[in-house]
């Protein structure tokens, strides 16, 4: 007959693991992905009460590599996220946050909420369910610059996004080179402009911000894993002259863990020529590339990213879609045969492939959920 002893080791009880090895392990999945932190919260009452702290820190963490897959506006219920690195699925429900907010804009991964009553913004975080409130005063220099965040989104053509560091700085991008900054707690805004290359991209990756300017200097950054000043220090990364010769438009954008820039330019309402380079930022030099492993890039002024295709027939691998609004047209480009076919109309009003959803999630502007005409 199997001793306690020999039970034991079979079928561990995983509840009564040590307080701090659990908040040790939840620390550590934040890092990686937010997601299975939840997920972690959600196995036993013992780990939910153990990562009580780590939550609270965890608030803002950002889910790293997910995208809204639909719409809200079609589907409150049921909004769906996807990660472009493990293909793992989430569904959120909006509708327990309606009696007191109305839907702004959807975000990234993120929901700004309009108060019904304050009429103030709140950012609304899906995995983690939290809301933040956010400031209402700008503090800027510009002549006749909007003096409220109620203002400037009533009047703003196009918000691109948002960006939420590990050390709590929220900052709002506006389109084409504005950005407002704040600390969780503080209670203004700080206006930032900086000169970005004509239809350039900014990407936020590992606390930084990377762009590439319309001056001289070239590929730049701002760090914003710790205290930021009242002006941040745009540092050069790699100067204009070790930079490969940049076209009418370039996009920066994270594919597993490297950089890559790609520029192209129009002709006849076309898009052709495109060049991609894989950035070493450490040696401050490229290399031209051709393949993107098993991996595709989606470009667009909404977002860009990268979706690992292994596992995933439904996406070619080695693609580049550019996605434009302009005539409702979509480039293809094929790496590996260097031909670029367009898809037009349907996937920017109808999508239904997966491809064409990903398509939609780049196309501008981001989703504008609930106007006050709609409600």
């Amino acid at each position: 007959m199997p001793s306690s002893s020999d039970d034991t080791m079979t079928n561990p009880d995983w509840t009564t693991l040590p307080t701090d090895l659990v908040e040790c392990i939840s620390g550590l999945l934040i890092l990686d992905d937010v997601s299975d932190f939840v997920r972690l919260r959600t196995v036993c009452h013992p780990w939910r009460s153990s990562t009580v702290k780590t939550k609270n820190s965890a608030d803002w963490s950002c889910p790293r590599n997910w995208i809204m897959l639909s719409n809200p506006k079609s589907s409150l219920t049921d909004v769906c996220f996807i990660n472009t690195s493990t293909h793992k699925s989430f569904s959120f429900d909006l509708t327990p946050y309606l009696d007191t907010y109305s839907l702004f804009r959807a975000l990234d991964y993120l929901f700004l909420l309009k108060h019904k009553t304050t009429q103030g913004f709140a950012l609304l975080n899906p995995f983690m369910k939290s809301i933040t409130p956010l400031p209402s005063k700008i503090e800027s220099n510009r002549a006749n610059a909007p003096k409220r965040l109620e203002d400037l989104l009533e009047q703003i053509i196009h918000l691109v996004g948002v960006f939420v560091t590990s050390s709590f700085t929220i900052m709002l991008q506006f389109e084409p080179e504005d950005f407002l900054r704040t600390k969780l707690g503080d209670q203004s805004w700080v206006y930032d402009g900086f000169m970005l290359w004509n239809d350039s991209n900014v990407l936020f990756c590992k606390d930084r911000l990377l762009f590439v300017t319309c001056d001289d200097r070239g590929l730049v950054q701002i760090n914003l894993a710790n205290e930021i000043p009242i002006q941040p220090q745009v540092e050069i990364v790699i100067p204009s002259n070790a930079l490969p010769y940049l076209q009418e438009r370039c996009y920066l954008v994270d594919c597993d863990g490297e950089i890559i820039l790609v520029t192209f330019k129009r002709r006849s309402y076309r898009w052709e020529s495109f060049e991609t380079y894989k950035l070493d930022l450490n040696e401050k030099t490229y290399v031209r590339s051709r393949n993107l492993g098993n991996h595709s890039i989606f470009l667009g002024t909404n977002r860009t990213f990268s979706i690992s295709c292994e596992d995933l027939p439904q996406v070619p691998t080695n693609f580049i879609y550019l996605c434009e609004l302009y005539n409702y047209e979509t480039a293809c480009y094929n790496l590996k045969t260097n031909r670029v076919r367009y898809l037009s109309g349907e996937p920017f009003l109808n999508p239904s492939s997966l491809v064409e959803k990903l398509i939609k999630c780049c196309a501008r502007p981001c989703w504008k959920l609930v106007s006050e005409d709609d409600e």
